[in-house]
């Protein structure tokens, strides 16, 4: 359910303060950082990261929303990639098309042409259910804003503090997902990772084989990769990855899937992979 939040006068002039001092003190260290390869995202080996789309077709608003997640996210040790848009055409298209579908989307209500509560039933009809915060300096939108679900409301000016409970809350319902979101025939699927037998690359695209039927999308095997528990899934082979629950035996370069497929082990991979099975049977 969403909330908005309200802020007293008193409130409202101290974030404004605050947040100029973020974006000239903030704002200036992170355009150092760009001048040195920073590209708005925050990476640590072997863990997925935490997708952030932000919308806004005010500069200043979308450069102050940016440092304020940016500043929540590296406070909280988070891996994160941000995307910002300025316009909400382009998003929904954007967002609809990706092969790594975002996490959550921070989005101003009022804007011209489409505003965000339109924006957020175009992405809900597309299959797409990615968090929603909504950030406005008005209240007359929360109620409609319960049609799309959305996660919360925060008014302008953000205060930061609120802005890191409603991230952390999308945060910590991803990191909870027993399975990941994958871009097929033009819609977002959400694919439980017990359904997943195995992956295969096929030139630029991936097939998953799942239980119940075949999906194909395009994006690279080790970007899959990158989206799946480690515990749970195997790079076999340079071409595939399998689900070490659903392999029923294991022969010389070769692995017997439960739905009796055969999926090759290349030769670097096969002790490691027979270590593997061994510990996930102990």
């Amino acid at each position: 359910m969403g909330i908005f939040l309200r802020y007293s006068k008193k409130d409202i002039f101290g974030n404004m303060c605050r947040n100029m001092l973020y974006l000239i003190i903030y704002g200036f260290l992170h355009l150092h950082r760009k001048r040195k390869g920073y590209a708005g995202k925050c990476e640590q080996p072997g863990v997925v990261m935490f997708r952030i789309a932000i919308c806004d077709d005010e500069a200043t608003s979308l450069k102050l929303n940016t440092i304020l997640t940016q500043k929540v996210l590296q406070e909280e040790g988070i891996a994160y990639e941000i995307k910002t848009f300025v316009d909400m055409n382009e998003m929904t298209e954007a967002l609809a098309s990706t092969v790594q579908p975002f996490d959550v989307l921070l989005s101003d209500i009022l804007a011209t042409g489409m505003n965000g509560i339109e924006a957020a039933e175009k992405l809900r009809t597309l299959g797409e259910q990615l968090d929603i915060i909504f950030i406005s300096t008005t209240a007359e939108y929360a109620l409609e804003g319960y049609r799309v679900q959305a996660l919360r409301y925060l008014q302008k000016p953000v205060d930061i503090e609120k802005l890191r409970e409603a991230l952390l809350l999308s945060y910590e319902k991803n990191q909870n997902k027993e399975g990941i979101s994958i871009s097929s025939e033009g819609k977002v699927f959400n694919v439980s990772f017990k359904d997943i037998i195995y992956i295969e690359s096929d030139a630029r695209d991936v097939e998953l084989v799942l239980k119940y039927r075949h999906m194909v999308s395009h994006m690279k095997i080790s970007d899959v990769e990158k989206l799946l528990p480690e515990k749970r899934f195997f790079r076999c082979h340079r071409s595939y990855i399998v689900n070490l629950d659903e392999v029923q035996t294991i022969e010389r370069y070769q692995a017997t899937m439960k739905n009796q497929e055969i999926v090759p082990i290349s030769q670097q991979q096969y002790s490691e992979i027979k270590n593997r099975m061994y510990k996930s049977q102990r």
